[in-house]
């Protein structure tokens, strides 16, 4: 059962910007972030298996929040650690006007509150709050509990290390390309024609995880689409049709 002892959940803020927000041979890395999935050692799984797991459960509030609101500001007086429990969040950073984003959250994904860090939901989210001080006292001698935890860390400073990368060393179009590429590596399907890619993400937010504008994002989609590389077949939704020259557009990049 979960706990409604925690009343944060309603201090979100709403952005204002209007913002909407099996592959074939692998030819290269994993390189950027992830969508909405399943996820191997979820911290989510393990707090519902055994009694002192469900007993750290029950410590958690459950808060859902809306597509482009603002779950938590940089230095979030309450020192919190919370869990996805289904939809997409961004950690970004955002000084004068500019952001960066360091990482996206997923199911089973772990990050706290005292960050210099925004945490906004990409779509519809919920989450699972508890106090960080409760959390590490309650947890502290379940393995499995720490073992899921590690690995969600893992994954978060793997996927914010190759945003970084990303932003620092490749010009727009091979972002938005390694970007495409990495979806479709670890979360496609393949279909007839190709490898079918569920990005769930509008072009706005892509945008915003590649660090580029809207205009240029849509501009080398619709490049990519006559170059006979992907193909958009809904909202969010497209089909990996050259695997391969996906891959050397990620590795190649003009000055």
């Amino acid at each position: 059962m979960i706990s409604d002892r925690l009343p944060m959940c309603r201090a979100a803020h709403v952005r204002q910007d209007g913002a909407d927000a099996a592959p074939e041979k692998a030819y290269g890395r994993n390189m950027v972030g992830h969508p909405a999935g399943s996820m191997q050692s979820s911290l989510i799984d393990a707090l519902t298996k055994g009694d002192e797991a469900k007993q750290l459960l029950s410590q958690f509030t459950e808060c859902k929040y809306r597509k482009r609101q603002i779950l938590f500001l940089p230095h979030h007086e309450e020192n919190l650690i919370f869990i996805v429990k289904s939809g997409r969040l961004r950690v970004y950073l955002a000084l004068r006007g500019k952001e960066i984003s360091l990482a996206i959250l997923g199911r089973g994904d772990v990050y706290s509150t005292h960050t210099r860090a925004h945490v906004e939901a990409l779509e519809d989210a919920t989450i699972l709050i508890c106090p960080t001080e409760t959390f590490l006292r309650l947890s502290n001698q379940q393995h499995t509990i720490i073992g899921a935890l590690m690995a969600s860390g893992g994954r978060v400073m793997t996927g914010a290390i190759s945003t970084i990368e990303n932003l620092y060393f490749n010009c727009a179009d091979k972002r938005v390309a390694v970007y495409f590429y990495e979806q479709a590596l670890r979360f496609g399907q393949e279909v007839k024609g190709g490898i079918y890619v569920k990005i769930g993400l509008t072009v706005d937010n892509i945008a915003k995880i590649v660090g580029s504008s809207r205009q240029t994002v849509s501009t080398l989609l619709s490049n990519m689409e006559k170059d006979g590389i992907i193909k958009k077949i809904n909202r969010g939704e497209y089909i990996v049709l050259d695997m391969r020259e996906l891959f050397l557009l990620a590795n190649s990049c003009s000055e």
